[in-house]
């Protein structure tokens, strides 16, 4: 049984992964990641890109859009081409109405980049937060409805599902068909409750990861990504943390 490969979402690095990219790939590198996750707009201003993630032995996993921009797409789908990268995922970010009509505009948008990103030999997935999840799903099963399994798949972010109010092991296990592959996300219990979150290293939160884990490793799952939106310490060290916790507890 193939086990998943594990990369990182850049995110925590913020302004240092877009001013000093070949550095927080070392990083990266350093820490035991094997891939990487990042923004269209990072990756294409270093015109190097490739060569940079070669030398350290990384593999670009996955592009994030936060909005609904049919060039920007275009361009991402050019990057995840010209350097073997896999996913052009989307988040709900752009939506400042989530209404029935405006969930079924970005599904439709989804779809066609989706059918598009066929000709680039990349999928298309969407990537949940805590507001697709909330009532019941409401927004998530439109999004479900609207697009073609084929054409978008699923990031699934855990910590998202359990803010927004539903067990993630059991969410994945009604939409493994869908997936694609997870952000792996840690937080307190308090700011789940409080509604203002608090990120941590992956094991030093409230996220149940066996069952998530148990999952992905029988579905075979190729990549898990650890994020992590933000911190107070060294970014370095938290997500060291998390990918430590990932080899002790997992072996992964």
């Amino acid at each position: 049984m193939n086990k998943p490969r594990i990369g990182a979402q850049l995110i925590i690095w913020r302004g240092r992964a877009a001013k000093e990219l070949p550095k927080v790939l070392d990083e990266v590198a350093e820490i035991g990641f094997e891939g990487i996750e990042t923004s269209v707009n990072i990756i294409s201003s270093y015109p190097n890109a490739g060569k940079l993630l070669e030398d350290r032995g990384l593999k670009l996993i996955a592009l994030h859009l936060g909005v609904s921009d049919e060039n920007v797409a275009r361009k991402g789908l050019e990057i995840l081409q010209e350097l073997g990268g896999l996913y052009l995922t989307f988040s709900g970010a752009g939506l400042k109405e989530k209404t029935e009509e405006k969930y079924v505009e970005h599904a439709r948008f989804l779809s066609r980049i989706g059918e598009l990103a066929k000709d680039y030999g990349a999928q298309v997935c969407y990537h949940n937060h805590d507001y697709e999840i909330v009532d019941d799903a409401f927004g998530m099963k439109i999004i479900l409805r609207e697009t073609s399994p084929d054409l978008v798949k699923l990031c699934v972010n855990v910590y998202w599902v359990r803010h927004g109010g539903m067990d993630p092991a059991t969410f994945i296990k009604e939409h493994l068909d869908r997936i694609a592959y997870l952000h792996l996300k840690d937080g307190t219990e308090r700011g789940i409750k409080e509604k203002s979150p608090e990120f941590t290293p992956l094991g030093q939160g409230c996220i149940d990861f066996k069952p998530i884990i148990d999952l992905c490793v029988k579905a075979e799952m190729k990549w898990l990504i650890v994020e992590q939106d933000r911190t107070e310490g060294d970014p370095k060290e938290c997500m060291l943390a998390s990918r430590r916790y990932l080899e002790e507890v997992f072996k992964l």
